[in-house]
């Protein structure tokens, strides 16, 4: 009695863990299937032949813009026009912000900020 009863709780169990198991792999089996797909479906409407003409136009305005954005970016040697003044819309800036040297900040025990004492 107290054997048949070990074993119809160990095939409980046994039952559980392989349904488990069984349902994870069958979710884990649906997500891949749906995902491979999915792929499949962009890669096929993007190699469409139809497709392919405005897709690599596309590519090749993007391109260019950026190519051309990065060889236009302008230096401060050439921001003066002929006339020796500075051109419109480009400053004449450090790359980096400076700190003033650590001397000029004074010295930290005058406090000519306080109030005026009465004397």
């Amino acid at each position: 009695m107290l054997l048949n009863l070990v074993y119809g709780m160990l095939e409980t169990i046994s039952n559980a863990i392989y349904t488990t198991v069984a349902t994870v792999w069958s979710i884990e089996q649906a997500a891949i299937n749906l995902m491979m797909s999915t792929f499949l479906f962009v890669l096929g409407v993007a190699c469409h032949p139809l497709m392919l003409i405005p897709m690599l136009m596309g590519v090749y305005y993007i391109l260019r813009n950026c190519w051309y954005r990065r060889g236009k970016s302008p230096r401060l040697e050439n921001s003066f026009d002929s006339d020796g003044g500075l051109k419109a819309g480009i400053r004449n800036m450090p790359r980096t912000p400076r700190l003033p040297a650590y001397r000029s900040f004074g010295n930290l025990s005058n406090l000519d900020n306080d109030a005026p004492t009465d004397d």
